[in-house]
């Protein structure tokens, strides 16, 4: 399976941060369920905002299914719409939108992953789907940062390498048990000293 970038379909275009991570944190989630092959991030990641037949996108990943959605963003409210697809037929074997309030982006996110799992016919084991129902932080303002950190990181400029440091750090100092932002910052200051 590949993960493909959610769409922002958000009024706010600097919500983007905001559905590239939903997408990878769901990528992430569904990498840590053995019975499914996940291709990674860069490559699926590289087929966003191209308008392409989901057929040929499924066969250059080598995936026989693929996951998009669409994410929309208003204060606190949510509308997640995630569609799972069949590559080697180009249709639809899960579909299902979710609205919800931000504070429960981290249930959505696990919800998400569990019915893909389901709908592939995997199995969890009893820690995988501790690991899937895993809450990073309790801090949303923190997991924004972060996110927003892992955009930045991600364009791999200097620019976008200093400003990934400061949103790691800022989503530190909200909270300080927050150990993916640590994991983040240390990343950030290696891509940094290359």
């Amino acid at each position: 399976i590949a993960v493909l970038p959610f769409v922002n379909m958000s009024a706010d275009p600097e919500q983007e941060f905001f559905s590239d991570g939903l997408s990878e944190e769901i990528l992430n989630l569904l990498a840590q369920i053995r019975d499914l092959k996940v291709i990674g991030r860069t490559s699926s990641f590289a087929f966003k905002g191209r308008n392409e037949d989901l057929r040929t996108i499924g066969h250059t990943l080598g995936v026989a299914h693929l996951l998009e959605g669409s994410v929309r963003k208003a204060g606190n409210d949510l509308r997640i719409t995630a569609q799972l697809i069949e590559v080697e037929g180009g249709s639809h074997l899960w579909s299902q939108s979710y609205d919800r309030k931000l504070e429960n982006v981290f249930a959505i996110q696990s919800e998400i992953a569990g019915a893909i799992a389901g709908a592939l016919k995997a199995t969890l084991t009893a820690g995988e789907k501790a690991r899937v129902d895993a809450v990073p932080t309790q801090n949303l303002q923190a997991w924004e940062a972060y996110q927003l950190g892992k955009q930045r990181m991600a364009k791999r400029t200097s620019v976008g390498l200093i400003e990934a440091d400061k949103f790691f750090r800022q989503a530190i100092g909200l909270d300080p048990a927050f150990a993916l932002a640590y994991a983040g910052l240390a990343d950030s200051l290696t891509l940094r000293t290359e």
